[in-house]
């Protein structure tokens, strides 16, 4: 009867909007211990573990993600409550430090604390070192940003919340054709995120007739003069027609466009971003007068869809938070609720029992970030992927949003 109910219920945009205070169980031990709520029921408190960059090259984004998941676990709470099941949830964050050694120690302290679904980690470098302890332990792992290709694997414990790198490169690649370039100086971090973006990207853009030199950058690198000295080099050979790609996190990037800056020939072209950096306060705040100056640092992003679910969440989220939540942290934000759901429908906390049904349940469930369906390899559905920039506006820099990618079409509609 349960099971009937939550299927008919599993409908999260429902409660968006609604915050209430989860009820006080026992930690989770690893069996079913239920104890006695606050309101005299039983319940089962469940630990959702949660990987976040709130240090590091991307820090930004783990604190938004961390609010947004609070209001997840919040929410999701009030819900097990009004459907009648005994779970409630607890959120564990741990910082990876944007290391994917970190993440792996940080998945490990997490499974010994006997948890079984990880929201998170955010980059494909974390999320493929953590695959094999995830792997090994049941331990299900939800991405909310992670979008390599080579992490499209059936059958594993790895699920990731958004468009893969096939969609972001292909969009990148028709907004630099668009808007008039036939030739591409790219900077790219060389990690499974990085040189992935770049092997999509470049495949992309030589199919549509244009020519591609690439500079790579280590992940760990302190100064990265070096790798953009060279790229003003290959700018400059490469001549007219030449736009630059930066495929970049927040912190590397900003360094990267401070001394473009100062360079003669990086100056005066316009610059494209990638989906790392949609968002970042770091590069609006402190490099903002140098992307405009840039041509706005044009980069592509899955965008969730405007609905009326999306804007009460995005309202909620500024009035508890102060700021706009950005596409990864509502993502998280859904990848906690599919969690839930799976566990509240397969009726225990079992990481082999959640992996089983995590990909059926997705197909019923519909999120603030529109539907969460899920491919055979754990990952999302989907073909469309927003652009945005970076503006000068009366308040401040702002990324704004100013265009949609549709690749069934291969076309970009333009807004801004």
């Amino acid at each position: 009867m349960l099971q009937k109910q939550v299927v008919a219920c599993i409908i999260v945009g429902l409660l968006v909007g609604v915050a209430a205070g989860y009820l006080a169980g026992t930690a989770w031990t690893g069996r079913r211990s239920p104890s006695e709520g606050a309101a005299g029921s039983k319940t089962i408190t469940v630990p959702i573990g949660a990987l976040l960059l709130l240090s590091g090259a991307q820090e930004s984004y783990g604190k938004r993600g961390q609010a947004a998941l609070q209001l997840a676990i919040e929410d999701v709470n009030r819900y097990a409550e009004k459907v009648g099941s005994p779970f409630r949830f607890k959120l564990l964050p741990e910082d990876t430090r944007t290391d994917p050694q970190t993440a792996v120690s940080k998945l490990q302290s997490l499974a010994s604390l006997g948890v079984k679904v990880v929201i998170g980690p955010y980059t494909s470098a974390e999320t493929a070192a953590v695959k094999n302890f995830a792997d090994a332990n049941h331990i299900v792992v939800i991405s909310p940003a992670s979008i390599s290709s080579n992490l499209a694997i059936p059958g594993d414990y790895v699920f990731r919340l958004i468009v893969p790198s096939k969609i972001i490169g292909w969009t990148l690649a028709r907004a630099v054709v668009d808007r008039g370039f036939t030739k591409a100086a790219v900077i790219y971090r060389n990690d499974a995120w990085g040189s992935d973006l770049y092997a999509v990207f470049k495949k992309r853009f030589e199919e549509l007739g244009g020519r591609v030199v690439g500079v790579p950058y280590a992940p760990k690198a302190q100064d990265l003069s070096a790798e953009v000295a060279k790229l003003s080099e290959v700018a400059s050979r490469l001549g007219s027609g030449t736009a630059v790609v930066a495929i970049t996190f927040e912190k590397d990037g900003l360094q990267i466009l401070t001394l473009a800056a100062k360079d003669p020939v990086l100056s005066r072209l316009q610059w494209f971003g990638s989906s790392a950096i949609v968002g970042s306060d770091k590069i609006k705040d402190e490099a903002g007068s140098i992307a405009v100056k840039l041509g706005g640092l044009i980069s592509p992003l899955y965008t969730p869809p405007k609905t009326p679910d999306e804007e009460k969440f995005v309202e909620r989220f500024k009035r508890v938070y102060g700021e706009a939540p950005d596409s990864f942290s509502m993502n998280a934000y859904d990848a906690l609720w599919l969690a839930a759901l799976t566990i509240i429908q397969v009726g225990k906390y079992d990481g082999e029992a959640v992996a089983k049904a995590l990909i059926p349940v997705s197909w019923k469930t519909y999120g603030i970030t529109g539907r969460l369906w899920l491919d055979e390899n754990g990952d999302r559905i989907g073909g469309k992927c927003g652009l945005w920039k970076i503006v000068k506006t009366g308040e401040g820099y702002k990324w704004v949003h100013i265009g949609d990618y549709d690749s069934v079409l291969d076309k970009i509609t333009w807004s801004g």
